[in-house]
């Protein structure tokens, strides 16, 4: 089945991130590098975390890549340097073409092929890195076939 596509408005979020090099399909200890570094701040989250990356990641067992959640700050009004590589952010407002990943992360493919398709026939240029929202994931103890991912590409005209 088709994975449908829509253009919608992402807002503006404050994020915690955390860049990594390495395996996109070992994504579990900077993810657990990253919620350690939030709850230590004293901050939560305030969102389903995140990854970002290049579109024409060329190699995904050696890549350049962020985890990230979107978070309240607290009175500080930042994330405390921690010695980790965790930042606060602000990931600005923009549009982005996104489908529905339903199952494991091994066939998410489809789901960029349906992302391309619209893009070249909607004539819009990516204007950043890919993400991948995971709804309900790995973390969520869900059978991967229960996987719920949001594929999202920044786009413009």
């Amino acid at each position: 089945m088709p994975n449908p596509v829509e253009l919608i408005a992402i807002p503006e979020q404050t994020i915690a991130y955390l860049g990594v090099h390495g395996s996109v399909r070992k994504m579990r200890e900077p993810f657990a590098r990253l919620f350690a570094a939030i709850v230590d701040a004293g901050l939560a989250p305030a969102g389903p975390p995140m990854a970002r990356f290049d579109l024409d990641l060329a190699d995904p067992d050696d890549a350049d890549y962020e985890v990230a959640v979107p978070i309240a700050l607290g009175a500080h009004g930042t994330m405390p340097d921690n010695g980790q590589g965790v930042r606060s952010g602000t990931l600005p407002g923009h549009y982005a073409l996104v489908t529905t990943h339903n199952g494991p992360y091994a066939e998410i493919g489809a789901g960029y092929d349906a992302l391309s398709k619209e893009l070249t026939a909607l004539g819009y240029a990516v204007t950043g890195p890919a993400s991948e929202v995971y709804l309900v994931g790995s973390d969520s103890g869900a059978a991967p076939a229960d996987y719920v991912t949001e594929v999202r590409l920044p786009v413009a005209r």
